[in-house]
Formats: C-alpha cells, sequence, structure tokens
C-alpha cells in the first residue's frame, strides 16, 4: 500500500543533494527535509532540517501577542509537528508565522525573518487546503489550497539553494482508506499564485509525453532566473518540456495543490509528486540522483492493473460534497477489481458536445496499453446539452455512440459504461419539453447499448433519484440538479459499482 501522508511537508531523503547542499558528509544518509525559509532580506531561500531529530525545527510566532516557541517533530512520524504549532494560538483568528527556520546540519545556517509581515504563515487543517470544492457545510471554500501563506513582499530567491517539497495524492487507493491528505480526484495542479489569482499551474497530465503512472515521482524545476530550462523530469528519466511556466519570478503567493476548474488538470492524477526547484549549478546527474532518493523515500512506481477514467459533468466532479464522497472515488472503493488507478475527468458545466470535441485530448491519452486489466471509462453526460436546447436527445445520442466507439478502437481493454441523465428542477415538471427529451435520451441509451458494447449505469431508472418529484428533496438534490453526498453514498455510487463490476467481467 502507498504510504500516504498528513497536509504537511514530508521528509525527503536526499542524500545526493547532500553532498552539494553544505551538509555534513555524516548526516548525508539520513532523511533530511529541505524548508523555505525567509533571509534578513525578505527573501525565500532554502536551510536544512533533518526531520526526526531532537532539536527544533522552526520558531514560530502568534500574531496577538508576538509571543514565541519552538517547534520541533513528532517522535514516531518525524512530520513537523504542526500541531503543537496550532495549540500555541491564543485564539482561533490567532495566526501563526515563522520566524525562523533552524539549520540541524551543525553548520548554524539558521534563517530567521524579523519582520512580521514577511514570516510565512503556518496553515494547517482541512478547510485550509481545499479550494474550488464545498466543505461539509455546501459553503465554498474561498481559500487557496496552501501550507505556507507567503507575503507579497517576500521574493523567492532559487539561486544556489534548493527547495524540495513533496505532496502526496492518493489516487489508485482513494475511497478505500481514510487519510489526511485532501487531494482530490477532480483536480490536483501544482501551483504558485498571488492574491488569488493563478501565476504558476503545473498541469503534469498536459506535457509531450504519456501521462505519468500511478505513483510516478514528478519534479517540476526551473534553472537560471527565468526557468528557461522548465519540464517535468518522470522516474523513467525522461525529460518533458513544457512551455509554462517560464519564470519562477513569483512575489508572494501559496505554495500547495490546487482544485481548481480547469479542463486539463482534472487529468492530473499521481500518487506522488515531487516540486522540486533545482539551483542552476546542479547537473543532471545530481538531479536525477535527488529523484533516486525520493524514490528510495516513498517507494518504487509500481503498475496498476485496472484503469478507470469517469467523464462527465459537475455530477462526475462532486459539488456538493466533500473530496472522499465524489463519485469516482466511492464507486471506484466499492468495485471489486483491485490495485486501480482512478481518473476524474468530471468538469463543471461540460456537454456531451464538449466531451465529443476534447476526447482525443483528454480522456483519449489515458487509456494504458500495458495493464493487465481492464481500462474502464465511465461516460455520464448530457444533462447541460438538454438544459441548453431542445429536442438534443438524438444529437447527443450520437455523440455517445461515436465516443464509445473512440474509446473502443484503442484497444481489448476497454470496456465502457453509459449513465442515464437524472432529472432536475431546470428540466421543469416531468412531461415538460425537457424531461421528455431527458427520458428519450435514456431509451436511446438503453437500447443502444447492447449493439454499441457498453453497460448501462441506470440512474434515471433508480426509484429515488430517477423521480422527478426527487430533485425538490435537498437532501438528496441540495440544489435540484446536483447529489449530495449521502446520494452518491447511497444511490449513485452502488450503481456506478455495478456497471463497472459488469464492464469488468464482460
Amino acid at each position: 500500500m502507498a504510504k500516504l501522508f498528513d497536509p504537511i511537508f514530508e521528509p525527503l531523503a536526499r542524500p545526493a543533494l547532500a553532498r552539494h547542499g553544505g551538509m555534513l558528509p555524516s548526516e548525508a544518509a539520513g532523511v533530511d527535509l529541505v524548508l523555505p525559509a525567509t533571509g534578513a532580506g525578505g527573501a525565500i531561500y532554502s536551510t536544512n532540517a533533518i526531520s526526526g531529530s531532537a532539536l527544533a525545527c522552526c520558531r514560530i510566532v502568534r500574531t496577538s501577542d508576538s509571543a514565541e516557541m519552538d517547534i520541533g517533530y513528532r517522535t514516531i512520524s518525524r512530520k513537523i509537528d504542526i500541531a503543537s504549532a496550532m495549540a500555541f494560538k491564543a485564539s482561533p483568528s490567532d495566526a501563526i508565522l515563522v520566524k525562523t527556520w533552524y539549520d540541524q546540519s551543525g553548520n548554524g545556517n539558521h534563517a530567521t525573518q524579523t519582520t512580521q509581515a514577511k514570516m510565512p504563515k503556518l496553515l494547517a487543517g482541512r478547510d485550509a487546503i481545499i479550494a474550488g470544492t464545498r466543505r461539509a457545510d455546501n459553503t465554498l471554500a474561498n481559500a487557496l489550497p496552501r501550507y505556507f501563506d507567503i507575503p507579497a513582499g517576500v521574493a523567492f530567491n532559487r539561486l544556489g539553494n534548493t527547495k524540495l517539497m513533496v505532496f502526496a495524492s492518493s489516487v489508485s487507493l482513494q475511497g478505500m482508506t481514510p487519510y489526511e491528505f485532501p487531494n482530490n480526484a477532480q483536480s490536483d495542479a501544482l501551483l504558485l499564485s498571488q492574491s488569488n489569482a493563478m501565476s504558476i499551474r503545473w498541469y503534469p497530465g498536459a506535457v509531450n509525453d504519456k501521462t505519468p503512472a500511478a505513483k510516478d515521482v514528478l519534479e517540476f524545476y526551473g534553472m537560471g532566473t527565468g526557468a528557461t530550462g522548465s519540464g517535468i523530469y518522470r522516474t523513467t528519466g525522461t525529460k518533458s518540456t513544457i512551455t509554462a511556466p517560464t519564470t519562477l519570478a513569483i512575489t508572494g503567493g501559496y505554495l500547495g495543490f490546487s482544485s481548481v476548474a480547469s479542463a486539463w488538470n482534472k487529468a492530473a492524477r499521481q500518487d506522488y509528486c515531487l516540486f522540486a526547484v533545482y539551483p542552476s549549478q546542479l547537473t543532471d546527474t545530481q538531479i536525477t540522483d535527488a529523484r533516486t532518493a525520493a524514490i528510495t523515500a516513498f517507494g518504487v512506481p509500481t503498475s496498476f492493473d485496472n484503469n478507470l477514467i469517469f467523464v462527465g459533468d459537475s455530477i462526475t466532479e462532486g459539488v456538493y460534497t466533500d473530496d472522499n464522497k465524489t463519485l469516482p472515488r466511492l464507486a471506484s472503493a466499492a468495485v471489486s477489481a483491485s490495485n486501480k488507478q482512478i481518473w476524474n475527468l468530471g468538469v463543471a458545466g461540460q456537454t456531451m458536445a464538449t466531451i465529443a470535441t476534447n476526447q482525443a485530448t483528454r480522456e483519449g491519452t489515458l487509456y494504458s496499453g500495458s495493464i493487465t486489466g481492464k481500462n474502464v471509462f465511465h461516460l455520464w453526460a448530457g444533462t447541460n446539452d438538454i438544459i441548453a436546447g431542445t429536442g438534443v436527445a438524438s444529437t447527443v445520442m450520437g455523440q455517445i455512440q461515436t465516443w464509445v466507439a473512440n474509446r473502443k478502437a484503442q484497444g481489448s481493454s476497454v470496456r465502457c459504461v453509459v449513465g442515464t441523465c437524472l432529472p432536475r428542477t431546470g428540466f421543469g415538471a416531468a412531461g415538460s419539453a425537457k424531461d421528455l427529451d431527458r427520458q428519450d435520451l435514456n431509451t436511446q441509451i438503453r437500447n443502444n447499448a447492447s449493439v454499441n458494447g457498453y453497460t448501462v449505469a441506470d440512474f434515471a431508472a433508480d426509484a429515488v433519484l430517477g423521480l422527478v418529484a426527487t430533485t425538490a428533496d435537498t437532501s438528496i438534490y441540495p440544489d435540484g440538479t446536483h447529489l449530495s453526498a449521502s446520494a452518491y453514498e447511497q444511490y449513485a455510487a452502488p450503481i456506478s459499482a455495478a456497471a463497472i463490476n459488469a464492464a469488468l467481467a464482460s
């Protein structure tokens, strides 16, 4: 089982980089974590902190009274003791700032920032690092995901320094095990941003290479002042260049994973993502050494047997639910097959027409010809086509048929599942023009399954979900369109899982 992590920086074994980063040779075999720190001039740079050390990790300051305290590491996990830092708050509204990162290498290179306005803010907790999704109370999590909130007046200084941050998502294991790290299967884009505006986005799926397999350790790196060598290194040693970002000259911002409404980052699914900014003087060999050290620390990338790709709109993406209760997570957890890689390509507002247009560059790229099991493509769309027009059932059905044919043409391991369209208040009462369109589409989906070779996930046939009157029940349809977490758990996910199991068995 993949190792899962807290939503905090994780230790990273870097014996190779230790030789080039000023650590003592005797400590090169240890597990160390290089963290960003604030220098007297306001520049963010790195310092050596050895995880699990009995020494303090950093000195924190609370804003309410400027009281200070050193925090260390949790003994067992060797992770930063964020709980102690949060407990240092005098009140819930108190902010915890990082004043000093202690250099535990023995060289005394502590990094201290004396100006509170330039101190990174330490954040913890699930709500603080989920964005673009609803919390349990159905309100938007407006705050961007972040580990350290870096003041706008502080600039990143990469020259001669190395910053390594490791984040873990749980793609192939999602839904099966509770875990702290909040990455969801919807959109995992590494970002640096300022004032809620995206400055940098990292799209592991949108590179000139095959989409990385589950548990690949990836690196985003920049060399030189303009990051002209930006690219993604895979554990295979393949380097794929990308056109953006073109610079890492960010002044302030957030560092972490994002859940943003962008089409391509829906395909960015990895179990392990390593974010690294390397100094220009490091060679490719040294970078490879660092990658090898990361694999040593977090496990050798392994293959997966079954590839489950969910394609659709906001109902697939998940709106009125938390990350662990989206349809892909819940349905995949109930699927009998083991060792699954799961993708959520649900995009809010997406129509079948849009899916048909983008299929070759999105879900089509996720097909794997090397797995021992099946590639199951789960399509659930059409509701937004109907809401936008009348009499579109046959057009949507034609697009579904073409989509299925294109998926099946990719290989003999492909299986397709197509979901029927649920009612929504926007369609009007039962028997209205749009509701009749919905019923017409569903009839065609059912009738064409055999000839077109797909399995039906008949959500609309459910005695609860499929009733037009149920759309007024806010415990199931919170806004008359989207499903609640309990609706996914009780109704939609079992239907989806049963269809996927049938497809896997075919």
